[in-house]
């Protein structure tokens, strides 16, 4: 029953921070995050970055079509594509996430677009880390396929 009380406590916006289901969590404050950024205005259309892993030797193609098709139906402008070869680094070791970081910062991009969340980390502090990163410019983060949630 507790653990129902906290939950729903944390569905309503009282607490801060699931105790049981950190991927919810993640999930809500990207949505907040990318609600912040919305409601800046803007006298044009959003620019985003398209990002992808690739596994070492092989293309990226077909996560980068996925990427570019979900940045086309959310009706923004794509303005740069980027990759990185997928290794157990941290997301600011990697070159490409280093470049969209820096596209963001300085304004080229409004935010950034990727297949999933672990394209940014698979740990949920890195993780969490770069949403609130994001959420500082503000930026928005969109995903193709959303983070895991009961």
């Amino acid at each position: 029953m507790d653990k129902d009380n906290d939950r729903q406590a944390w569905v309503r916006g009282l607490t801060m921070r699931p105790l049981d289901n950190r991927g919810l969590y993640l999930k809500k404050k990207r949505e907040q995050g990318n609600d912040s950024a919305l409601a800046t205005p803007v006298q044009r259309k959003r620019r985003i970055i398209a990002y992808a892993l690739q596994s070492a030797g092989s293309q990226v193609d077909h996560t980068m079509a996925s990427v570019r098709r979900l940045i086309e139906e959310q009706g923004y402008d794509l303005v740069h594509e980027l990759t990185d070869v997928h290794a157990p680094h941290t997301p600011l070791t990697r070159r490409g996430w280093e470049e969209a970081r820096r596209l963001v910062s300085t304004g080229f991009a409004d935010g950034i677009a990727v297949l999933n969340r672990e394209a940014i980390s698979v740990s949920d502090d890195e993780y969490e880390e770069e949403l609130r990163w994001l959420g500082d410019r503000p930026a928005l983060l969109l995903l193709v396929i959303h983070e895991a949630a009961p």
